[in-house]
């Protein structure tokens, strides 16, 4: 009896459950991994990005190699050739990642799978954090060979002018990189606004409207008050100034280029808290 006893308190404590672990980000970033490679929307936009920006790197190299010549000395030396080639990328690029990055949550709202996601995994933070890895960690490996090769195709077009940079020249090597921040930081940008609104059309709408409609619109202000606001916009003179090798940047009353990088990221990070409060309080 007191065999069977112990023999059933036994088997009793082999089949009674582990304790539970509360699911994390690891997991999380996987699962989101695969549904970003999974859609048809993220090597378009990806595609296009690419596509876009090595072309229009080509048109400008192409044409600043063929007026050369003409140019007059003052204007040589006030043109910055390392811009010239990687502006294909920025701010062609945002107009591609913006798509991408709204369309990493809006399209979990319009389909409904957000309630499953959410169901599967219940922590809302760890989710959405997943989603902005993920989205970055995938950005970033995009578009930092993009703004490469936009700079050594446009560095060869612009080699009959003798004057072509190198990634050694003081300022290069950053504005390159700069350039593929700068667009990785509008996909975060985008995801933040997608996690606020919801709607992917308004997301895109939205990130357009700020990116480059309210800069244009800052044109109309007096002077002083323009040189004032422009360096605190998210876009607008933003990219001539990160993309620019000059220690200073190329526009006077800007911030430094790693201070306009630095502004950008304050914005993409303010976004990016809204969307994560506005993802905890509301109903998915």
């Amino acid at each position: 009896m007191t065999m069977a006893a112990v023999t059933t308190g036994g088997a009793r404590r082999t089949v009674l459950p582990g304790p539970a672990r509360r699911a994390g980000l690891g997991g999380a970033i996987r699962s989101e991994f695969t549904k970003i490679r999974s859609v048809r929307s993220t090597y378009a936009a990806l595609g296009a990005m690419l596509l876009g920006s090595v072309i229009l790197s080509v048109v400008l190299s192409s044409g600043t190699a063929a007026h050369w010549s003409h140019m007059s000395a003052q204007a040589r030396a006030g043109t910055d050739l390392t811009q010239n080639s990687i502006l294909g990328l920025a701010p062609l690029g945002q107009l591609a990642i913006v798509v991408l990055g709204a369309l990493t949550i809006t399209s979990e709202y319009s389909t409904g799978m957000v309630r499953t996601s959410l169901t599967v995994l219940p922590r809302r933070g760890v989710v959405y954090a997943a989603k902005a890895v993920v989205l970055g960690a995938v950005t970033l490996a995009a578009t930092l060979p993009t703004s490469f090769l936009c700079f050594f195709v446009g560095q060869r077009l612009l080699a009959s002018t003798h004057a072509a940079a190198t990634l050694s020249q003081p300022g290069v090597l950053r504005a390159v990189t700069g350039a593929a921040l700068l667009v990785t930081l509008t996909g975060l940008f985008a995801l933040g606004l997608g996690a606020v609104l919801r709607n992917t059309a308004g997301a895109i709408a939205a990130a357009y409207g700020l990116l480059f409609l309210i800069p244009e619109l800052s044109r109309g202000l007096p002077t002083p008050w323009l040189d004032d606001v422009q360096r605190w916009l998210p876009g607008g003179y933003l990219v001539p100034q990160i993309t620019s090798t000059g220690p200073q940047g190329g526009i006077p009353h800007m911030f430094f280029p790693a201070g306009e990088l630095a502004v950008f990221a304050g914005y993409t990070a303010a976004l990016l808290v809204a969307g994560a409060v506005t993802l905890r309080l509301r109903d998915a």
